[in-house]
């Protein structure tokens, strides 16, 4: 036939009727090996301790350490102090745990296994008020008693590590940062002198000086123009003086007829390069003047020569005079040029003492953060142990201490008796369905009519057989002893 052949609802029947020793055999075989399994596990009791942690009184925005630290941080510490393998040895050999007869586990197997059966686990619970934390520590053991003891002294070690750590890293805090503090405060000092030293040895070329350096660079720039303009004055004035001294000494053999004609056409001549007020036309002009004077009011020729030895006396004063001036104008110039060498020769050193002066008061105002930094930190180190030891930080208590435990927590043996009968169950139909798919013959009327195209002419039923009536017979005794046992043990 082309097509296969569909098993219908007698089909189904026929085949539990026909393998129902072989699932009710396999179900019974499953169903009391999870018996067995549910029953012979040891059962292990677990106690647990609970242990809060407390807000500080002292808010904990006026605590400036910040005493409260990460809880999962703190506990896992404490956790690695209290589960060190000696702490761990020292509870094992007290309460004689993991000594079951033919054992013979090594130190580091017991290690592992007694941390296998501690339980550290944290709730945390937030309110408007206040942050309330807290965390369980739990043991499991065979027996009750042991499991009670045990945990007692986990939570015992519990706080009495969180006293001792808390204790002593305030204490070492504060000490570390007051010898810190000690350090920077020396650091800020020697930064403090070396730039006071710096600017002793440049003092003449310190950055707010340029301003200052600015301003008389100018005044002596000016000032060495004037003295330079009073230079040249004098130069001029020199020049008339000696061309006067000079008249004045011919003056004393010429006849002044005779000289008063030269003396106005050289007047004229020098009209026509300079101004009235040249010192040159001036000399000039006194020279005529006075030769006119001589003309109009004649006097004795000893009179006369007494007149010019005087003009030559005089004329030869005032030079000296102005060679004198002219002389202290010369120092005066040279003062001002080597004060203007001085100052450019400072106002160039000063961006490089700035830049050193610079570098001295970044590494002092550095230094002087960390300084200040670590001064805060060292009082809130202060405030903090101090909140330790007057027991007003944040800090352990035991909540609810651990009990003696009525039940065990493990195992489970009615999910493990329900689990067991579903697994016997699906096994019983998973064989039948197996054993159906590796049988080739044919059974039943419907499967022999689609194999020949017709329907037989007769059917014989179903005859069981004494051994399979005594088979099924078996069955059911055995599975009216499996419910009275679990009734018995309930």
């Amino acid at each position: 036939m082309d097509t296969e052949y569909e098993l219908t609802l007698s089909d189904y029947l026929s085949i539990l009727r026909r393998r129902a020793p072989y699932m009710i055999g396999i179900f019974l075989v499953a169903l009391l090996v999870a018996i067995v399994v549910a029953f012979a596990l040891p059962p292990s009791y677990r106690s647990t301790g609970t242990i809060m942690v407390e807000t500080p009184q002292v808010l904990e925005a006026n605590d400036p350490r910040r005493v409260r630290s990460d809880l999962d941080e703190r506990i896992n510490v404490i956790r690695q102090r209290v589960m060190t393998r000696e702490s761990l040895l020292q509870i094992i050999n007290k309460y004689g745990l993991f000594n079951e007869k033919g054992s013979s586990l090594t130190t580091t197997e017991l290690i592992d296994k007694m941390r296998a059966k501690i339980i550290v686990e944290t709730i945390s619970s937030n309110s408007q008020r206040q942050q309330a934390t807290a965390f369980t520590i739990s043991f499991e053991d065979q027996h009750p008693e042991v499991a009670l003891q045990v945990t007692n002294d986990l939570v015992t070690l519990f706080l009495d590590w969180n006293i001792k750590l808390r204790t002593e890293g305030a204490t070492e805090t504060t000490e570390f940062l007051s010898q810190e503090s000690s350090k920077l405060k020396a650091e800020v000092d020697r930064l403090e002198e070396k730039i006071s030293a710096y600017k002793r040895q440049n003092s003449n070329n310190l950055p707010e000086q340029l301003n200052l350096r600015t301003t008389m660079m100018a005044r002596a720039e000016n000032d060495l123009y004037a003295v330079e303009r009073d230079i040249r004055g004098s130069n001029e004035e020199l020049r008339a003086l000696e061309a006067e001294l000079s008249v004045a000494k011919h003056g004393m053999s010429d006849d002044p007829s005779q000289t008063l004609p030269a003396l106005k056409a050289e007047y004229t001549k020098l009209s026509a390069v300079y101004t009235e007020s040249h010192p040159d036309l001036r000399a000039l002009k006194r020279k005529i003047d006075a030769l006119e004077q001589g003309l109009t009011a004649p006097e004795p020729a000893t009179t006369a020569g007494k007149v010019t030895n005087l003009a030559v006396f005089t004329v030869q004063a005032r030079i000296d005079a102005v060679k004198a001036r002219m002389e202290s104008l010369q120092q005066q110039k040279a003062m001002l040029q080597d004060k203007i060498s001085q100052n450019e020769h400072a106002m160039e050193l000063t961006p490089r003492v700035a830049q050193g002066l610079e570098i001295l008061i970044r590494d002092r105002d550095s230094a002087q953060r960390k300084f200040d930094e670590l001064r805060n930190k060292k009082m809130n180190a202060q405030i903090a142990q101090s909140l330790e030891s007057e027991n007003m930080s944040e800090r352990f208590s035991l909540l609810e201490p651990p009990v003696l435990p009525e039940k065990p927590f493990k195992p489970d043996r009615k999910k493990i008796l329900a689990l067991g009968f579903f697994l016997a169950l699906a096994s019983a139909v998973g064989v039948v369905m197996l054993l159906e798919s590796m049988d080739k013959r044919i059974r039943g009327a419907e499967a022999l009519a689609h194999v020949l195209g017709t329907r037989p002419l007769a059917v014989i039923p179903f005859l069981k057989t004494e051994q399979e009536m005594n088979i099924k017979n078996g069955m059911y005794f055995w599975a009216s002893f499996v419910g009275m046992w679990r009734r018995a043990k309930t």
